[in-house]
């Protein structure tokens, strides 16, 4: 039961980061991913869109279908459920945007490299 727990609580947190990695795309300029040389914006809306597709929405569609305490924590659990490839897909594109093209776009938003 911990285990699931654990699960649950990560599948939480990872679909919280994906969702804000999804509106700190939407709300930064054009021209700073551009200037921070990363994709595109559009292309950055396309994947964080996706991954918080795959870890948010999806779990939720779950959550319809067995509307019980046991198909919530089910249904945020990524590495046990049929869709772990887009789990996992979804999970290593919002660690990518949150870890490398959030600071930079941050950075060359603001001008500069903050310091």
């Amino acid at each position: 039961m911990l285990d699931r727990l654990v699960l649950f609580v990560i599948g939480i947190v990872v679909a919280v980061c994906a969702g804000y990695a999804f509106v700190h795309a939407i709300r930064q300029r054009a021209d700073a991913f551009q200037a921070a040389s990363k994709l595109t914006k559009n292309a950055w809306l396309g994947i964080t869109g996706a991954a918080a597709l795959f870890l948010l929405v999806i779990p939720i569609f779950g959550v319809i279908s067995q509307p019980s305490v046991y198909g919530v924590i089910m249904s945020f659990q990524g590495l046990r459920s049929e869709l772990t490839l887009f789990w996992l897909a979804g999970t290593v594109a919002m660690l990518v945007y949150m870890v490398d093209v959030r600071p930079a776009v941050v950075a060359a938003s603001r001008g500069g490299n903050g310091w």
